[in-house]
């Protein structure tokens, strides 16, 4: 029965573990565009940004970046990006994203 217990723990330590690292995404980008639609949100408006050839959008800009949103940018523009999926009323939103942070390559 230890034994079981034992083996019951490693699991559910596993399983948390591998949410865990899931959150949050790392890696190469493109930064594409600007969703210039009008409408309700979540579903118009922020930034499109291409990662693993996948079109995906965002509406903060986040607080660690060096690329300023409000000047007029020479799309598209190669980035390193940190990102997450929502957890709230958005998560089912397709292709909605929370990025952390961005940089310039």
């Amino acid at each position: 029965m230890k034994q079981f217990f034992i083996l019951l723990s490693f699991t559910v330590f596993g399983v948390q573990c591998c949410k865990n690292s899931d959150l949050i995404n790392t890696g190469d980008a493109r930064l594409i565009g600007i969703d210039y639609r009008k409408c309700a949100s979540p579903f118009c408006g922020g930034w499109f940004v291409e990662i693993d050839s996948d079109t995906l959008r965002f509406f903060e800009t986040p607080a660690e970046t060096d690329i300023d949103f409000n000047d007029e940018l020479q799309l598209p523009i190669p980035v390193e990006v940190e990102w997450e999926r929502y957890d709230n009323e958005w998560k089912d939103v397709p292709g909605l994203i929370r990025v952390t942070k961005i940089f310039r390559k």
